[in-house]
């Protein structure tokens, strides 16, 4: 009679660092932009910025303000 195969299941690895663990990638400035118009539909007084990342190229949202615009 063979034996039940009882190992655990394989649990994919999710990164849990400060660093990026719930940020949305967007493609490009434009995307990013577009995101932020359809988010202040909703949240009328929601303040957001984009920057781009250095260590992949993408575009994210912050609610800092960048020292460019002022």
């Amino acid at each position: 009679m063979p034996r039940r195969n009882r190992t655990p299941k394989h649990t994919p690895y999710q990164n849990k660092s400060a660093r990026a663990p719930q940020k949305k990638r967007f493609a490009s400035r434009q995307a990013a932009l577009n995101a932020i118009k359809e988010l202040q539909k909703y949240y009328l007084d929601l303040e957001l910025d984009i920057y781009q990342s250095p260590a992949d190229g993408g575009w994210y949202l912050t609610s800092r303000t960048s020292s460019a615009d002022k």
